[in-house]
């Protein structure tokens, strides 16, 4: 059921090459109608989606816990970033979008106008769902950019209750479509001719190939906008409080069961006193509860998917003589996609060449 109007939702089902196709052609019928109108209504449009969100708490933190695995904690932070993306830019569009009087010679007017570039691809992440989603699609909407969406394949539904509430905000259909599917039907709407920007949040990998492509296209150059991942460090020395350093670490690596690119990775600790602060955190991380997110005693949930939770239990095997912690895993529920907690100690950041995307810290002296 749709938890925001008890409607049967169906099946979602992922479009092949036509609807990728469709989609675009029908984004691109609706850019000039949307573009022409005026950047306070679109601005109001926005606020009003902002206002919808509000009303609609209960709905959406149920589905990013049911859908996206999410505790509730960080669901009422994202349900309140995605209505601060809204708010933000509707502000945004009123300072910056509006017409602006450009000097010029004596009996002659001149105009500054801000204008649409036509259909913008927003491909958003499974991490948060709600939030980066909004944040992409508003931003284009207000700017009076068309838009074909495509959320991460895990997380179909909370983008789809999303763009209902945008529809019934203001936005036209024609302005907003939205496209389910793998990264493949990624690619095909990257692909398209008629994409005249694309925001994209995920890997750099993939970053990388859909800036290849765009950058392959005769014709006018098209803007990306990526955000991609990395290996998020922090150094402590001997100066650092203990308390405070096992307070934030265990916070940065574990809330989201370590699946935001914001995450620390890498804890590089002063040697003379890495063995006091190494012994702190792995005190406050064996406090941490792990289950089911809709408990709200919960502090870790599962894993987006079973890939990724093979990935991960694979990284941890392979690292398994040099893990110093590693949460009971006897205690693990007999169902669901959990990774316990888990810090490997490694001799040199230098051992560290990837972001492995999950609830495990490395810590080198």
């Amino acid at each position: 059921l749709s938890p925001a109007t008890g409607e049967s939702v169906g099946e979602v089902l992922e479009a092949d090459e036509g609807v990728a196709r469709e989609a675009m052609a029908a984004a691109q019928s609706g850019f000039a109608g949307w573009s022409a109108t005026p950047v306070e209504e679109r601005a109001r449009i926005i606020d009003h989606a902002a206002d919808l969100l509000e009303q609609r708490r209960g709905a959406f933190i149920a589905l990013l816990q049911t859908e996206g695995g999410k505790t509730l904690d960080d669901c009422v932070a994202e349900w309140r970033e995605a209505i601060d993306y809204c708010r933000y830019y509707a502000v945004q569009a009123r300072k910056t979008l509006v017409p602006q009087a450009m000097p010029g010679p004596t009996g002659e007017s001149n105009e500054l106008r801000y204008r649409g570039r036509g259909v913008f691809v927003c491909i958003s992440p499974w991490n948060f769902p709600l939030a980066i989603f909004l944040g992409q699609v508003t931003a284009a909407l207000v700017a009076g950019n068309a838009v074909v969406a495509k959320p991460a394949e895990q997380t179909p539904i909370v983008a789809y209750e999303a763009v209902r509430l945008l529809h019934e905000a203001g936005i036209p259909k024609s302005a907003l479509q939205l496209v389910i599917g793998d990264g493949a039907v990624g690619a095909k709407l990257i692909a398209d001719h008629r994409v005249a920007g694309a925001a994209f949040t995920g890997s750099t990998e993939v970053a990388h190939i859909i800036a290849r492509s765009l950058a392959g296209k005769d014709g006018p150059i098209v803007p990306f906008i990526a955000e991609t991942g990395g290996v998020n460090a922090m150094i402590v020395d001997a100066t650092a409080l203990p308390e405070q350093v096992a307070d934030d670490v265990v916070g940065s690596v574990f809330r989201s069961a370590g699946q935001r690119c914001s995450a620390l990775r890498l804890l590089c600790v002063q040697e003379d006193v890495a063995d006091a602060i190494f012994t702190m955190v792995e005190g406050a991380a064996r406090e941490l509860v792990l289950g089911d997110p809709r408990n709200p005693a919960t502090h870790v949930g599962p894993v987006i998917d079973q890939e990724s939770k093979e990935r991960l239990d694979g990284w941890i095997a392979r690292h398994s003589k040099h893990v110093r912690y590693r949460w009971d895993s006897d205690h693990l529920l007999p169902y669901g996609l959990f990774v316990p907690p888990t810090i490997i100690e490694l001799s040199s950041a230098a051992d560290l060449k990837e972001e492995v995307f999950g609830p495990i810290l490395h810590v080198v002296r």
